[in-house]
């Protein structure tokens, strides 16, 4: 073969592989395009009792899921002060007429009007605060507060000196009552003289009401401790201004300024990590294939945030010894408990179910007191 002929057998071959190559990567970005820059972004929702800058319940929910949808590349629909009779059905409706692929209904209020609506929706996965309403496309998602409180209550039952803690309550439903329950079993382990006086107010945001009801606590019933399960911190300014200690819920309050060391701690929940770890799930379709997502310290979610300078160090290590015991198998929820009326309620070889605590708590422990 001569030198020319070789030389443009080559040349030709070489153009062949180049164009080869060529329609290879275009075909490589058409795909990419098709399937990257194409594609919906993903969207979820969340509807809010409350205003998102609200602190207490609100305002962290709203930071949590934002911050997960922003490191997610999820687009983040949200309805705020949806506090009405209906509008929760509007929430969600918008929502969906929006492309929503999952909605949270952030509070327990939504729970009837969910299980009108909800089936309306079959495409949509949906999450909810309340373990007693159920759907196909609907998961309860919460996260094991209890395990926190039964520590904050911990802290009260070393701190008081009355022997008197107070606790100013919403309602009375099996979240709520779990949380005193688990709080009185705390103050329990620690000062077994202390009694925990109840106050309801019958409404999750009512800040004049809880006020009140926090300013009894204090001077009717003795408390020098108050906590409380409301979605704002009407109770704990109440503490701050007549100088009681007090422990939150939701919030970290002791990172405001105004406020004193008598901020012990606060009851709090990473919801970023919750939220995304929940949006995970649904991006991989598994949202609704359990009805309930319940975790707690064992993977970060809830905690105590930091404590007041009022705060012993033996009472950090007293703390940290029950949650270390916790972790390792000793349950909040086991041995014997009574209720308030003397029934036995958890034998002294057992411990209580998850599905009793999420839905039939409607009992409180002996050693409650409700001051009426």
């Amino acid at each position: 073969m001569s030198f020319w002929l070789h030389h443009s057998l080559s040349h030709w071959a070489t153009r062949l592989i180049v164009g080869f190559i060529l329609i290879v990567l275009a075909a490589a970005c058409w795909i990419f395009s098709t399937s990257t820059f194409d594609q919906p972004q993903p969207k979820a929702g969340i509807v809010l009792l409350g205003g998102i800058h609200e602190e207490g319940w609100n305002a962290p929910q709203y930071r949590g899921i934002r911050k997960a949808c922003n490191a997610m590349g999820i687009k983040l629909l949200f309805k705020e002060n949806v506090n009405t009779e209906g509008a929760c059905t509007k929430a969600v409706q918008e929502m969906a007429d929006n492309g929503a692929g999952m909605i949270f209904l952030a509070s327990y209020s939504y729970s009837q009007e969910a299980q009108k609506f909800v089936r309306e929706y079959p495409h949509i996965a949906f999450g909810t605060n309340s373990a007693e309403c159920h759907a196909r496309n609907m998961t309860s998602y919460f996260v094991r507060m209890y395990q926190g409180r039964y520590l904050a209550g911990a802290l009260a039952g070393m701190h008081t000196k009355s022997n008197v803690i107070g606790y100013v309550a919403a309602m009375k439903n099996s979240e709520v009552n779990r949380g005193i329950n688990a709080f009185t079993l705390g103050v329990q382990q620690t000062n077994p003289n202390a009694r925990v006086v109840v106050m309801w107010t019958g409404s999750w945001q009512n800040e004049s009401k809880e006020a009140e009801e926090a300013r009894r606590l204090i001077t009717e019933a003795g408390a020098d401790v108050l906590t409380y399960h409301q979605d704002e911190p009407a109770a704990a300014d109440v503490a701050e201004n007549m100088g009681i200690d007090y422990i939150g819920y939701y919030e970290d309050l002791g990172k405001h300024e105004w406020r004193s060391e008598h901020a012990l701690t606060s009851v709090v929940c990473n919801w970023d990590r919750y939220y995304e770890d929940i949006i995970r799930r649904y991006l991989k379709g598994e949202l609704n294939y359990v009805d309930k997502q319940w975790v707690g310290m064992e993977a970060d979610f809830v905690e105590l945030c930091d404590f007041s300078p009022a705060v012993t160090d033996e009472e950090k290590a007293k703390l940290i010894y029950l949650k270390e015991r916790m972790l390792a198998g000793r349950f909040v929820f086991a041995g014997e408990i009574y209720d308030r009326q003397g029934q036995l309620r958890c034998r002294a070889d057992e411990s209580i179910r998850d599905d009793r605590l999420l839905q039939h708590m409607d009992w409180l422990v002996k050693g409650v007191e409700i001051l009426e």
